[in-house]
């Protein structure tokens, strides 16, 4: 237990546990008012049984004398207003401890998610090489809220229920020890005996129930975002298997921890209406008077009424926590136990306003290696190449020969497992590599879009307002964009897209892409088969626009084609992972049979003919 309330509060602020201290002074004052509320019983009830016990009880005659009552029966009205006053009174502190509670619950939400989602942003991009993104959606979504409600909300309802249990039975100890202590070994050992049989079960299934969610997020994922394949292949069903199956899994699961929860609660209502009959027979049997009796049975009825739900809010909270424990592990493990040095909200605070890194001469990689955590061999092996600023340059190879891993390299998305790269002669390091950052476009072969405008999708992650329309068009002008959006798209750069772009076709997609990196201008402009999607004549078209910012701008282009990177000053021929020739084209077109060979095809993307690279 002391484990669990461990890894709860290290997910807390200072500030949030602070806010827990004082919800739980609350529970104990709401505890303090239901105790007295129950304790006001007696005196009333005593009252209506025996308005003679005014004159015989000590405290009644004071309070009666006190207030100048000259009637019993104005006393007895004073007696049933103030019980009256103290249930409502009691009832409005839960209320208020109940809106804060709610409060305090949603606020932590808020907070963990935003903090959960901004420890993934912030990681550094081989962390996503060997995670599940709906893996990683499903925790920020789903598992922050269950920890929240099946973890700390249950807990603190367990802990409110102990406390109005202590209350009570502390006051029917100071009745009749006897019998509160009946009250509580009885109890106790039934909600104990449930709880040991259940509590294993309740572990597994709270395992399978992580799984379960991120199985379930994985099959609904994959079948909305591959239904054009799908529908095409006819297998649809089979993703609604597997999202069924799992589903159920879930679904089933939370019945079974909803039961085990609920399990004590009908057999103790028996138990408690089977002990107030218990109760008079044995103030029967020791020969009380009627009007001793009635108060204690409305005392031990009404301590009844507020005893089992605060026992079964405390079986109910324990059960729960047993239960979502594998959500907790796994929020403790991505938001502490992999926590980097610097905190995940001032690293993203500082990313967007930083001054680009100074790059006047040169980019060198020198003697480069990297290998893969899980990978055996390194993809690159002490790569050494220099690039002079505003010079274009091509990386072309085989399928697998290291091309992409070294420009993700340059792009300070992966770090080299030995060497270092040089930016006109400082070593890029994890303190700049914003900064380097700041001077890069970069195009993938495969767009993300969202589904948005134009606009929003070239100046992609800029506030509104600081979005400049000038800049977006001539990006698109020389993606060969801004005809087609003029011209075909109904509102213009106003168009919503789609989701991931479903009503555009390849190219579009892929010439948005390109316009989204030369927004910002960029010093550096970096192509990975950026053009692969690209038509003959548009491809020519964009190759002809990029062309133009030769001598202007460093630009390094990985080939798909190698008419792409036929104007390269310097064009690199990579095999596993090594530079195995380099020249301008028509230099790898004298010296290199592989080059020749994948000229002669049009294509870089072909099975590696060893013979051939060999023969070079």
């Amino acid at each position: 237990m002391f484990l669990i309330i461990g890894k709860l509060f290290s997910l807390l602020f200072p500030k949030e546990k602070l806010h827990l201290l004082f919800l739980f002074v609350g529970v104990l004052f709401m505890a303090f008012l239901d105790m007295a509320g129950i304790a006001s019983i007696m005196p009333f009830m005593a009252v209506v049984a025996n308005p003679d016990v005014i004159q015989t009880n000590r405290w009644l005659k004071q309070a009666y004398d006190f207030f100048g009552f000259t009637s019993s029966h104005d006393f007895l009205f004073f007696l049933g207003s103030v019980v009256l006053g103290m249930m409502i009174f009691s009832n409005l502190a839960k209320f208020l401890v109940g809106w804060l509670a709610l409060r305090f619950d949603n606020g932590i939400n808020y907070s963990l998610a935003r903090r959960l989602l901004a420890a993934y942003l912030a990681r550094p991009y081989d962390f996503f090489l060997n995670r599940n993104v709906a893996e990683m959606g499903k925790n920020v979504l789903t598992e922050v809220r269950t920890v929240i409600g099946g973890v700390l909300s249950a807990g603190m309802y367990a802990l409110q229920g102990i406390v109005i249990s202590f209350f009570i039975l502390a006051l029917l100890a100071a009745v009749n020890p006897y019998i509160a202590a009946n009250i509580l070994v009885v109890l106790g050992i039934c909600y104990g005996l449930v709880y040991i049989a259940v509590r294993r079960r309740l572990a597994r299934i709270g395992e399978e129930q992580v799984e379960s969610n991120v199985q379930k997020y994985k099959a609904a994922g994959e079948a909305l975002g591959g239904i054009k394949d799908l529908k095409i292949l006819g297998r649809e069903r089979l993703f609604l298997e597997k999202f069924s199956f799992y589903a159920q899994r879930h679904a089933r699961n939370n019945v079974t921890a909803g039961v085990i929860s609920q399990l004590p609660r009908y057999a103790l209502e028996v138990m408690a209406f089977g002990g107030i009959l218990l109760i008079v027979l044995i103030l029967l049997g020791a020969e009380r008077k009627q009007e001793q009796m009635i108060p204690l049975l409305a005392l031990y009825a009404l301590a009844g009424y507020r005893l089992l739900p605060a026992l079964q809010s405390i079986f109910a909270g324990i059960a729960s926590v047993r239960f979502n424990l594998a959500a907790l592990d796994v929020l403790h493990r991505d938001l502490i136990e992999n926590r980097g040095e610097v905190d995940p909200e001032m690293a993203l605070a500082g990313c967007g306003n930083l001054d680009p890194l100074p790059f006047t001469r040169e980019l060198e990689l020198i003697d480069v290696t990297f290998r893969y955590a899980e990978g055996q061999e390194p993809v690159l092996k002490n790569l050494h190449l220099t690039i002079p600023i505003n010079n274009t340059i091509g990386f072309v190879g085989a399928t697998g020969s290291g091309k992409t891993t070294a420009v993700d390299i340059i792009l300070g998305l992966l770090s080299p497992s030995s060497g270092e790269i040089q930016i006109d002669g400082t070593h890029l390091n994890g303190k700049n590599l914003a900064r380097w950052q700041r001077n890069l476009g970069y195009v993938p072969q495969t767009i993300f879009l969202c589904d948005d405008t134009v606009t929003r999708n070239i100046a992609f992650g800029v506030p509104d307002a600081e979005i400049d329309h000038e800049a977006v068009a001539r990006a698109a002008r020389i993606a060969n964009l801004d005809s087609f959006v003029r011209e075909e798209m109904p509102e213009g750069y106003d168009t919503v897209i789609g989701d991931r772009g479903i009503r555009l076709s390849g190219g579009q997609r892929q010439r948005i892409g390109i316009a989204r990196a030369l927004y910002s201008d960029p010093a550096v402009l970096i192509l990975d088969e950026a053009t692969s999607a690209l038509d003959g004549l548009t491809e020519e078209a964009v190759m002809d626009a990029i062309s133009h910012l030769s001598r202007k701008k460093t630009i390094l282009m990985i080939a798909h084609r190698l008419t792409t990177v036929k104007d390269c000053d310097v064009i690199y021929l990579l095999d596993h992972g090594r530079i195995v020739n380099q020249g301008s084209y028509d230099d790898l077109e004298k010296s290199s049979a592989w080059f020749r060979a994948a000229a002669r095809i049009g294509s870089t993307s072909t099975k590696q003919d060893n013979h051939a690279v060999s023969s070079r």
